[in-house]
């Protein structure tokens, strides 16, 4: 009997396809006869694989904490950044420090993708901003300031339709000197065998993406950023992740930790 999740007329595993430019690398080179691909948006993700609908896929790294024994890592394997993330912003008109005298109360719209961009924004709007009395809503909803991420979040600052841009990745780096991980691969525990194969099957990938980033690009280019641009950004971007991505994470649980419970609007 094959397992929920391959695919029934085949032997094919199935895997979350993030399909934001930066998690490209991925997938560029994992073979074709082997996994076939399902996109989501990274909360669907998580979704996806604590109800066995797939096999593995990068997650948040706040679902990640939620989900505990329920999932496996996949051997380091993850989206991380060191300096800037250049696609998880905050826009405004006007600048986080003039709207806390301005208003009694920001209210905040944010994205309905990931739910770690989320969690990372309230800590830095605590220990970084210190900023208490805000109100998330929807995306869709009015708003005096918004945080958007992913290839929609270049897409708004391509735009030029706000006029000021908060890098919370470059944020956190200020806050705390150490990288943020965004997401981490998971597997949802149905086969160590198959756990390990996907792993060296990625990081081959990532391996070969990153000798042929100029094939990459052009397959990407118009997508909001040019070939060279493509190149720089993907470049931005730590897959493997190392001892100081790990504390990182550790400092990212710690501060959530010291939060009240928040509920997701999605």
């Amino acid at each position: 009997m094959k397992s929920r999740y391959m695919n029934s007329s085949s032997s094919q595993i199935k895997l979350g396809h993030m399909t934001y430019i930066n998690s490209a690398v991925f997938y560029s080179n994992l073979p074709k006869s082997k996994y076939t691909l399902h996109p989501y948006t990274p909360r669907e993700m998580a979704k996806s694989i604590e109800e066995n609908r797939i096999f593995a896929g990068p997650i948040p790294y706040a679902e990640i904490i939620r989900l505990g024994k329920k999932i496996t890592p996949l051997s380091n394997i993850g989206v991380a950044c060191k300096n800037d993330a250049k696609s998880v912003f905050v826009f405004s008109n006007i600048s986080i420090s003039k709207l806390k005298i301005k208003k009694k109360k920001i209210i905040i719209a944010v994205t309905s993708h990931s739910a770690t961009s989320v969690q990372l924004l309230r800590i830095l709007l605590r220990d970084y901003w210190s900023l208490e009395n805000y109100e998330f809503v929807k995306e869709d909803s009015y708003h005096d300031i918004c945080l958007v991420i992913g290839d929609p979040a270049i897409k708004v600052k391509k735009s030029g339709s706000y006029k000021i841009v908060y890098d919370l990745a470059s944020i956190w780096k200020e806050l705390t000197g150490l990288p943020f991980v965004f997401a981490e691969w998971v597997s949802n525990q149905s086969s160590l065998q198959e756990s390990n194969i996907l792993s060296e099957n990625i990081k081959n990938s990532i391996e070969l993406s990153n000798k042929n980033l100029e094939k990459l690009a052009h397959k990407f280019s118009g997508h909001y950023f040019d070939e060279n641009e493509i190149v720089n950004y993907i470049n931005n971007f730590t897959y493997i992740l190392d001892d100081e991505c790990r504390k990182g994470q550790l400092e990212f649980k710690k501060r959530l930790e010291t939060l009240n419970t928040w509920h997701s609007l999605y």
